[in-house]
């Protein structure tokens, strides 16, 4: 019998909570007190753990050979994330130089 599992729709939905959810943990506030920051922390490694389980699943969908474009799709759209996150700690760190 074989398995018609959909990891494709599964990783679309858990990389679109996850970029919610990280998109949420920083619009919550610029100042956190106590609870606030529990909050951002939960949310932040909630998101984590979303994105990393839907690279899981579009990974499987690809072992799979699942037919769609959602799982090429997903993959694409967290590596494109993590290069703006990079791009953005490169810029950080290495800062404008004024010559």
């Amino acid at each position: 019998m074989e398995s018609k599992k959909k990891f494709g729709t599964g990783s679309t939905l858990l990389s679109s909570l996850g970029v919610l959810l990280l998109v949420g943990s920083y619009l919550i506030s610029e100042n956190p007190a106590g609870s606030e920051s529990a909050g951002i922390r939960l949310l932040f490694y909630t998101a984590i753990g979303s994105l990393g389980a839907s690279l899981v699943l579009g990974y499987a969908g690809m072992l799979r050979e699942e037919r769609g474009f959602l799982k090429v799709a997903v993959t694409g759209s967290i590596f494109l994330i993590a290069g703006a996150l990079i791009a953005a700690l490169l810029l950080l760190f290495a800062g404008f130089q004024v010559p």
